[in-house]
This record gives C-alpha cells, structure tokens and sequence, in this order.
C-alpha cells in the first residue's frame, strides 16, 4: 500500500481572464487592482473550502464567491457553525507559519481569567505558567500570580485583551487570601518580544514514597520541541523512572507530527516497534473516494526509530477544559495500547485536524500576489485505533480534581499540586502532601477561557497542494 503524503498534483485554481482583465468595450466597468486581488483571493477561499472542507456537503450551493464582502466574510458564509468553531482566513500568512512553529510576539504568560461576581464586568488573570526566558519570567512573574489592573484601570471587557496584544502594559498586581482578591500594591511593566515559545516549560523526576515518576509539562505540540522531548526522556530512562505524569493541562495542540513522536517516547516497546496505527484520518467522502482508488494509506504510526523509549504499560495525563486537539489526539492514540488514567476535568473537545492553505498559481509556486492569506481548514477528524472519535463533549476524567492549586501558588509539579498528588496517591507514592481544597469564596468565579485569547494550538498539517482538482 501506497503512504499517504502531502505531495499532491497541484490543484488547479483556473481564474477566468474576463474577470481579471479589462474589457475592451467603453461601456463596460473596468476592475481595479484591488478589486482584481479581492476577486482573486475570495475565488482561493470559495475553491479550496469547496474541495477540501470535511463539511464540504453542508456548504450552501447558492453561494456566490464574486458578490462576498472579502475573503473573511465569504468563510464565513460556508463554515458550517453547528460543528466547525476552528478554522478560519488570515490575511497574515507569515505569522500563520510563525505560530505554527511555536514563534509569537508575545509577552510569555499564559492566564486564566476570572471575575469578581459582586461587581460587574470587572475581571482578573491569574498566571498559570510562564515559558523559560520569556518578558513574563525576567519581570518575575511566575504561576499564581494576579493581575488586576491594567495602565492603572481594573480589568474589564474594554481592555483585558490588551493582556495578549498590546506591544507593552504596565500592570498591577493583587493576591489571594481567603476573603478574596487583594491589591499587593505592586506594579510591572513589560514589553513584549517575538520568541519560540519552548513548550518543555518543567521536567523533573519526583521521588515519592518509593516511586521514581517523570514529570513533564508539555504546552504546545511543535517539531522543533522534538529534540529537547528526547533529552527529558533519555533524563528520565537514567534517573530510573517507572511512572509517567504528563501535564497538558493548558495544551491546545499544535503540529500534527507531533503525537505519535511523544507517545513513542514512553508507549509500551512492542507497540513502538511494531509500528502500530496510531491514528487514523477520514476526510470528506469526495476525498476518502480518491485516497481510496490511489491506494493512500490514512494512517500515523507509532515510530519504531524513536531515540529512547521508557516501555511504560500505563501514563498518567493531567487535563482540564484547556487541554485540545493535538493533546487530545495524545490521550486517544494511546488509549487502545496502554493505561491512560486522566485526572482534572474533561478536554475541550476538539477531534480534527486542520490543514493550512496557501494559494498556488499555476506554476505550483505560493502565488505571489495573494500569497498574504492563508487558510487554516479543518479538512479530517482523527480516529484511533478502536474508531473511537467526535468526543464531542471532551475526553471525561477518570478522576475529577480541582485545579486549586493554580491560585493558591503552588508550582507545577510539585508534589502539593492537587493533580500531581493525585496521580501520586493511584501510583502509591504518597497520600499526605496535597494541599487542601477549598472553594473559592463567594466573590470569585474563574471562567471558560476567554474569546481573544490568542489563536494557538489545533491539530495542523501544512499542505501546499491539494490533491485534486476544484470540481
């Protein structure tokens, strides 16, 4: 059987020259320039999304790229709403590819947000990581910590998400007591930079009650983490490491390449060598019937050349309403051939893939005139080895626990965290170091991560080509 690549023939998106070449009749409009690359560019949208869209079938028939206000509202028309809240057009490709490889501009932090219920459309952010080197960690910040004003202003609907996108902020910093949220009477300014957000933000080997367990907090799936994924595990294989934590619980995703590497890493040997199906694509029926008479093969593997291998027979996952797409694929690839013990809450719920599009001329070169937008497409859901799939509510915890430990300051992995002991407590390791749970009081609500959180994570394969023609 043929494997499946993304080297296809060039999709030949034919532009008909009346519409992009003056007329040569008096009466008739002649286009400008902007008009002409508008044109060009919702007809790269209209054709690609019509092709290779996995809800192709729901898309309105009626719709008419040419009388669409752009490319983002023609999209915006054929995404089908009841199920597709992931993909979407930018106008910005270069920071598209950027993020894809872990690049932002970005201060380094990663918040939860919250609100103060006694007074309205008043929030704040508490930190619940912060990448190594980050502007975030040279002003000192670290996880627990909480924002509550910003440029001197409480935090509202109005400006929070100057959080992510402002060049540079001056904040004021509260903390937590068990009567609420107080002013520390303490500020920072930060200024922002354009750096590879290193996902291997902790490693450590915890040794308790007898049990030598690798802890690992992994925050985005990116191939270039790859390399430093198998120092930790080569680290973890010499201390003599038996158990597995691994903590997504802020992970949305990322590369699609990803997963099946970092199940390697640990997954038991016969699995890893034995190369088996980690998980399996299906795409719409317009393309499952072309993959099919080409012999494609719609499957990843396990990888049998991984550098180091612990032979774990189970792992233990830490995840929470954050934890998405390529950190779902993670759990469900694994969950046929090991014990997958989830602890915190349910994953977010996101079974599919996304590729990014580039327009092509018909040379198969990134045309070049509209070569600023991408399309970020969810083109196939994933499937693992058993069909299980479309776990539309999330992946369920097998043992619900609070992430307490976020406001209270403890700091990942360590042994008080209330899902790192309780993983520590099933391994037998200990039962007497997590600290307390308790309810947060009546003025505070932590929320659903927030709208402008930036565009982060997924479970994305980057294709220049499609494999057929626009039909």
């Amino acid at each position: 059987m043929k494997r499946y690549r993304y080297s296809f023939m060039l999709l030949a998106v034919a532009f008909a020259s009346v519409l992009f070449c003056s007329c040569s009749k008096d009466d008739t409009p002649r286009m400008s320039e902007e008009e002409r690359l508008a044109l060009k560019a919702k007809k790269f949208v209209y054709d690609y999304t019509g092709e290779a869209y996995l809800w192709r079938d729901f898309i309105d028939p009626s719709i008419d790229y040419r009388t669409a206000a752009g490319p983002v509202e023609l999209f915006d028309q054929m995404k089908y709403k009841v199920l597709d809240k992931w993909s979407y057009v930018s106008d910005n490709s270069q920071a598209e590819m950027e993020n894809f490889q872990g690049v932002y501009t970005t201060y380094g932090y990663f918040l939860a947000m919250g609100s103060f219920t006694n007074m309205p459309d008043t929030y704040f952010a508490v930190v619940a990581f912060v990448y190594p080197g980050s502007p975030a960690q040279k002003a000192g910040l670290k996880r627990g910590d909480i924002i509550l004003t910003l440029e001197g202003e409480k935090l509202n609907s109005a400006n929070y998400s100057q959080l992510y996108y402002a060049p540079s902020i001056n904040i004021g910093l509260g903390e937590y007591t068990p009567q609420g949220i107080a002013d520390a009477g303490k500020s920072l300014s930060i200024t922002a930079v354009k750096m590879y957000e290193d996902p291997v933000v902790e490693a450590r080997v915890i040794d308790a009650g007898g049990v030598k367990a690798g802890y690992l907090f992994y925050a985005g799936f990116y191939e270039e983490s790859h390399q430093k994924l198998a120092q930790v595990f080569n680290m973890f294989k010499e201390a003599g490491v038996t158990e597995l934590i691994l903590d997504l619980r802020y992970n949305p995703g990322g590369n699609a390449n990803t997963p099946p590497y970092l199940a390697s890493l640990f997954a038991p040997e016969s699995v890893v060598k034995g190369r088996k199906v980690f998980l399996t694509q299906t795409w719409n029926s317009l393309y499952m019937d072309y993959f099919k008479k080409q012999g494609d093969d719609m499957n990843s593997y396990f990888i049998p050349g991984i550098p180091v291998n612990l032979n774990l027979n189970r792992v233990f996952v830490l995840a929470t309403g954050a934890t998405a797409s390529a950190s779902e694929a993670t759990i469900s690839g694994l969950l046929p051939y090991m014990d997958v013990i989830t602890i915190g809450d349910a994953t977010y719920g996101k079974y599919c893939g996304a590729a990014l599009l580039y327009p092509m001329d018909n040379k198969g070169n990134k045309d070049v005139e509209i070569g600023n937008w991408l399309l970020s497409l969810v083109v196939y859901k994933f499937v693992n080895a058993e069909g299980y799939t479309e776990f539309k509510e999330g992946i369920p915890a097998d043992h619900i626990v609070d992430d307490t430990g976020l406001l209270q300051g403890i700091q990942l992995g360590d042994a008080a965290d209330p899902l790192v002991a309780k993983a520590l407590e099933i391994m037998g390791g200990t039962k007497s170091e997590a600290a307390p749970q308790t309810a947060l009081p009546q003025n505070l609500e932590m929320l659903p991560r927030m709208p402008v959180t930036p565009s982060r994570g997924g479970y994305n394969i980057l294709m220049d080509r499609l494999p057929l023609q626009n039909r």
